[in-house]
């Protein structure tokens, strides 16, 4: 694993950078984003509806066309 791979691994998309812990919080409920620009980091959806995370979303960028 590299170093970016190590960055990445197992932090909470949108964290801080300098945020001495941008892993996930016990409390909280999070979805893997994978097959992507974004793929391995996760994803807060605590609070979401169920009908929310079920169906899913597709992300699409530039980079992933």
């Amino acid at each position: 694993m590299n170093g970016d791979e190590q960055l990445l691994n197992r932090r909470v998309y949108g964290a801080d950078h300098d945020d001495p812990y941008p892993g996930p919080l016990p409390h909280r409920t999070y979805a893997e984003l994978v097959g992507g620009p974004l793929d391995g980091l996760l994803l807060d959806i605590h609070g979401w509806r169920t009908e929310e995370v079920d169906d899913g979303v597709a992300l699409v960028t530039e980079l992933s066309r």
